[in-house]
């Protein structure tokens, strides 16, 4: 028997205010690129003009860090908290030079990342043997506290209810493959009655399969 599953409807139910201020201005219906099925919806919105992520990130721009930001919107349509991993959401990108698959970064890599896109900071070097170093980068974490307000707040989405924030890939600024890329998300279930649900994809770009 799963004992955590009780409290795990408690706290989706408490969710249920946080998840409806954070409905998008439009409707999940109005987005050209969703899945939906099982009373379930995945919508998402990539970014990928240099000027629209500007604007949305302003100093913490995943873009110039060659990230590909997308704006994922998971709507909940049954009498039940669904649950999703957003460990193993990915991106699929079928394309003419090969097939990739790229997993969602955590905050703190995506974070890292934006901070330092030249690769991690050298470490420093100090001359006083009583001093060490202590393994704090200000920078990530300055980009992290930036970052984490527009980023899935939760991996639950109530009953009738919406989550929405960005996920972020590292393409490598190789922003001409989103074309062929679709937002994969196989790993939800019903937290009420722990029954899975279908896999999601949800093309990107013109050339993806639909």
């Amino acid at each position: 028997m799963n004992m955590k599953r009780p409290s795990l409807v408690i706290a989706a139910l408490a969710l249920a205010p946080l998840a409806a201020l954070q409905m998008p201005q439009i409707a999940p219906s109005e987005w050209a690129a969703k899945d939906t099925h099982q009373n379930f919806t995945v919508a998402a919105n990539a970014y990928t003009d240099a000027a629209r992520a500007k604007d949305k990130f302003s100093k913490a721009d995943p873009y110039k860090a060659g990230l590909l930001a997308v704006d994922t919107y998971f709507k909940n349509d049954t009498n039940d908290p669904v649950h999703v991993d957003l460990s193993t959401i990915r991106l699929n990108v079928d394309s003419p030079d090969g097939n990739f698959h790229l997993p969602a970064l955590t905050l703190h890599q995506a974070a890292a990342k934006i901070a330092h896109p030249g690769g991690p900071p050298s470490p420093k070097v100090f001359r006083l043997p009583s001093i060490a170093p202590t393994g704090e980068d200000g920078k990530t974490r300055d980009m992290e506290e930036k970052l984490s307000p527009l980023t899935l707040q939760s991996d639950v989405v109530p009953p009738h209810g919406t989550i929405q924030g960005f996920l972020f890939f590292d393409v490598d600024h190789h922003f001409d493959m989103v074309a062929y890329a679709s937002l994969y998300v196989p790993d939800l279930k019903s937290v009420a009655s722990n029954d899975g649900l279908i896999y999601f994809e949800v093309p990107l770009g013109s050339k993806a399969p639909h």
